[in-house]
């Protein structure tokens, strides 16, 4: 009587670590799929963010190389004041480039392809990250 009871015993706990066994793995497929979701979304707006900051990048410089704007004065002051700490960060690390009598300022240039840069590496983390949903979707229904 006692060895049925605890043969009984057995396969129920059998049963339910079974059963939390399965559901463990359905809470981290869950989980997982989760955390791929919200970092698609950060992605996706970091991109839209640095996607608008290089329009206002471009907008300042053309605006400084425009003769008969003073971009110092309000509606055109928005620009300097937003990208002035990007393009100083730039400009602290490369600085003008001397010639006999003149210089050119690079720095503004190589800032607009590291933003450049930035936004392809976003794409291409967002496009991984979508394969690999794809695979563990794939994975999951064989």
């Amino acid at each position: 009587m006692i060895i049925f009871d605890s043969l009984k015993l057995i396969q129920c706990n059998s049963f339910l670590l079974t059963t939390i066994d399965y559901d463990l793995t359905e809470l981290l497929t869950t989980l997982k799929y989760a955390f791929y979701l919200l970092l698609i979304n950060l992605i996706s707006y970091i991109y839209v963010i640095i996607k608008f900051y290089k329009v206002l990048c471009y907008s300042k410089l053309t605006f400084e190389w425009l003769p008969m704007i003073n971009p110092y004065i309000w509606p055109f002051s928005f620009f300097q004041i937003l990208t002035a700490p990007y393009f100083a960060l730039w400009a602290k690390i490369l600085p003008m480039i001397k010639f006999d009598k003149t210089s050119v300022e690079v720095s503004a240039i190589i800032g607009l392809e590291a933003l450049n840069s930035v936004l392809y590496l976003c794409v291409h983390v967002f496009n991984e990250i979508i394969i690999l949903l794809n695979l563990e979707n794939t994975a999951a229904q064989v």
